[in-house]
């Protein structure tokens, strides 16, 4: 009598992040950053090498929070298969490009209705020094936020609550408490926030929020669509002037208008349902 074949173990998928997880996620988010961000603005004035490092490393908490929260809930085994849906990488192409073009776009449009209304055309920071500029450029990726970012709140934090919210809800969820994370850089001098008005800087970080939801879901939760928008978004300025610095907000605030009517878009067109257990 011939022997069946053993049937093959069904692969392991990554169970949903309990809500005790997220919230000790984002105590520690929070605990960590904001102390760092306050303990380098105090040594801003006589250790700046000291600050400059406290800066960089505040940036990674949200990222190193998220392994650290998988880890303790899901273990080692948890850990590996969460790690292995951020990074998946093999995806449709036009993702990529969305991600990486689409905000220059925007802030060229942007720059474009400014001039339109009667403005005029900011010198672009990378005139005169490109090759410094690009490399600042690359910089970005690594230390201006994504790698920082990302894995925390596109990676962890949005999937848990979409299990819940809805991929809507949960958008606007994340950008106001991602907006309110950055609460403190408001009060500190030199940074971009203090350059910018709060509220609408924390209605852009709910516009934004949604944009990256909608790519998350869109690419089974892949981290790596988010790292690529988040660097586009911080490093095309570098090249085309759009934060406000001699007073002229209105360049900024054109584009985020653009981005709220992008954000809106979304949420008002059909679906989609979210592919798998995040």
């Amino acid at each position: 009598m011939r022997r069946r074949p053993p049937l093959a173990a069904k692969p392991q998928t990554l169970k949903a992040i309990p809500p005790t997880a997220l919230w000790a996620f984002l105590a520690l988010t929070f605990a960590t950053t904001w102390s760092l961000w306050a303990a380098a603005a105090a040594c801003a004035l006589h250790a700046p090498q000291v600050s400059t490092a406290l800066f960089l490393l505040a940036g990674f908490c949200p990222s190193l929070a998220s392994l650290l929260t998988v880890w303790r809930f899901k273990g080692r085994a948890g850990l590996r298969l969460w790690l292995r849906r951020c990074l998946t990488w093999r995806l449709n192409l036009i993702w990529y490009g969305l991600a990486f073009f689409g905000p220059l776009l925007a802030i060229l449009v942007a720059i474009g209705l400014d001039l339109a209304l009667g403005g005029t055309l900011q010198p672009s920071p990378a005139a005169g020094h490109f090759s410094g500029s690009l490399l600042q450029f690359g910089l970005v990726l690594v230390i201006g936020g994504p790698w920082g970012d990302e894995f925390g709140w596109r990676g962890l934090a949005l999937p848990a609550l979409i299990q819940r919210l809805g991929w809507r809800w949960a958008s606007m969820t994340i950008g106001a408490i991602w907006g309110l994370w950055h609460l403190p850089l408001f009060y500190i001098p030199g940074t971009a926030q203090a350059q910018l008005p709060m509220a609408l800087f924390m209605a852009s970080a709910v516009a934004l929020s949604v944009v990256f939801a909608r790519l998350s879901v869109n690419t089974g939760y892949s981290v790596l669509p988010a790292l690529l928008l988040h660097w586009a978004i911080n490093a095309w300025p570098i090249f085309a002037p759009i934060i406000p610095t001699d007073g002229n907000v209105r360049p900024y605030v054109l584009v985020m208008g653009l981005l709220g009517l992008a954000a809106l878009g979304l949420i008002l067109k059909p679906g989609p349902l979210p592919a798998h257990q995040p």
